[in-house]
């Protein structure tokens, strides 16, 4: 409890941080991990980029350049492929380095055909060239170039025709010469259990590819940076939109709200556009809409094919680990993607999440006052457990099992008399299920078939743990799995299988808006 406090003051805080806060720096480095960063950021060094082939390395170098926004003054050397073929490969790069065509040609974003005659001279073709022109050319930079930084992808294909003296002696002529240019000398090398260069260099990092739980996931490694103090030697990353993004071990207290941070305070005049900007979930209309219902993660509800089947059953499993008010956060911005377009919700309150702390996650996505009308809270524990407010909700306090699932099948019954036209969403938590689960035991029947027919979605919100032992995946029709992959959220629909997501806060709104990352 006492850590809880300690999260939900430090969210009190919000929206501003200490400038000093080690945490909230970094959160603002972009792309690369904040070690990294550092280190890419001094004025000389050497970094040996290891990884086996489709592990991200070109895409790292490139986006090390980007993250320092170094737009000239770099040698590109391409061994594997032509320039031509990088910028067809990362669109973006052309934009970035303002790749200027000649009069006449087509714009840098066009196809590949036409990419002919642009100003290339920072990318070299290397493909064809002997090992000693090309070093010859290397050394030509570090001497006349002032501080340049020098990316050769990859020093594998250079290295190989040299033997190992002379591949020595030229690795250590290359780093004298780096040291006297105050330039910055990036290698990249395919074979990470050759250590010929470990030694050498300033800095290493190598670049993994992982099976978890079925998910591939892709890890960095900080094996060495000189000079830089290593906290975290692992970071998860994504090469989504030909971009290298490393993901920061999340922070509970970015999930959480606290009586100290008043959310009226809020700006709820936020347009839909803004709410979109700054990551907030938001109903986007769909062909397939009439089958299904939107989740407001759009990347989510593309991969499930147009978001949550109708009457279906979907299972949110969330590792032990997770605190329940992260998972609260997530559903909230499903909840009320369903109640901006008028659609009444019922919700278990357990696992500890009373009524008061629902709303409270709720309220800051409701575009007005009113929705919290269309929000029905179920609550069976004791009468302490009653709001002041009894009209923000409904409630009922039974006594035993059967009166409590009696009581949840006459509010649904009620909630689908009163809304007949409108969408009615179950949210329930691992007390409900364990109930239903006794109840179909007791009485050899199957509740499902009935809350199928009377709602439209039903979400179970409960620890992986009590899922296996309630056997709930056989019911489920989606089953998402929420878990902590090296300190990153990762959310993942395991049926039907999609590919996994980083869940990113934005807290920019004044409260914990969230947005899925496809790592890919």
């Amino acid at each position: 409890m006492e850590v809880l406090t300690g999260l939900e003051k430090r969210a009190g805080k919000r929206p501003g941080r200490p400038e000093n806060d080690t945490n909230s720096s970094r959160r603002t480095a972009a792309h690369i991990p904040y070690e990294l960063l550092e280190f890419v950021r001094r004025d000389t060094y050497s970094l040996l980029v290891k990884g086996y082939a489709g592990a991200g390395k070109t895409t790292l170098s490139l986006t090390i350049l980007r993250t320092l926004k170094i737009k000239n003054n770099f040698f590109y050397i391409s061994t594997r492929l032509s320039p031509k073929q990088l910028f067809v490969y990362y669109p973006w790069l052309g934009r970035y380095v303002d790749i200027v065509p000649n009069q006449d040609e087509t714009p840098p974003l066009a196809s590949s055909s036409h990419r002919i005659g642009y100003n290339l001279s920072s990318f070299e073709d290397a493909r064809l060239d002997e090992p000693e022109s090309l070093f010859e050319r290397i050394t030509n930079q570090l001497m006349d170039v002032k501080a340049p930084i020098i990316i050769i992808d990859s020093w594998d294909a250079i290295a190989s025709f040299m033997d190992k003296e002379a591949r020595l002696n030229n690795e250590r002529v290359l780093q004298t010469w780096r040291e006297r240019a105050g330039a910055k000398l990036i290698f990249i090398s395919e074979n990470p259990t050759d250590t010929t260069l470990d030694f050498l260099v300033d800095g290493i990092v190598e670049l993994n590819q992982k099976l978890h739980d079925g998910m591939r996931i892709r890890e960095i490694a900080l094996t060495k940076l000189r000079g830089i103090q290593i906290r975290k030697p692992s970071y998860i990353y994504t090469l989504n939109k030909g971009i290298f993004q490393s993901y920061n071990p999340y922070d509970p207290s970015d999930f959480m709200f606290s009586d100290s941070y008043n959310n009226n305070n809020i700006n709820s005049n936020i347009n839909q556009t803004e709410r979109l900007r700054r990551g907030s979930p938001i109903h986007t209309p769909s062909p397939m809409q009439d089958h299904h219902v939107p989740s407001g993660f759009e990347q989510l509800d593309e991969a499930l094919g147009g978001g949550f089947p109708k009457k279906g059953i979907v299972l949110l499993e969330t590792q032990s680990n997770i605190h329940a008010k992260i998972t609260l956060t997530i559903l909230a911005g499903i909840i009320s993607n369903i109640l901006r377009n008028d659609n009444p919700v019922l919700i278990e309150a357990s696992g500890g999440i009373d009524a008061k702390v629902i709303m409270s996650y709720l309220r800051p996505y409701l575009p007005t006052e009113q929705k919290k009308d269309l929000v029905k809270i179920l609550c069976t524990g004791t009468n302490d457990e009653l709001p002041s407010d009894p009209t923000m909700s409904q409630y009922q306090n039974v006594g035993n099992s059967e009166k409590q699932i009696q009581y949840f099948r006459d509010m649904m019954v009620k909630t689908r008399r009163n809304y007949p036209n409108k969408l009615l969403v179950n949210v329930l938590g691992t007390a409900m299920c364990r109930r239903i689960h006794q109840f179909n035991e007791a009485n050899g029947t199957d509740l499902l078939p009935f809350i199928s027919a009377t709602a439209d979605l039903t979400l179970l919100a409960v620890r992986q743990h009590h899922s296996t032992e309630l056997n709930l995946s056989e019911m489920a029709d989606v089953q998402l799995h929420l878990t902590s992959i090296s300190g990153t959220l990762v959310l993942h629909s395991v049926k039907p299988e999609t590919h996994p997501y980083a869940v990113v806060t934005d807290r920019s709104a004044g409260y914990p808006a969230l947005r899925l990352e496809s790592l890919v």
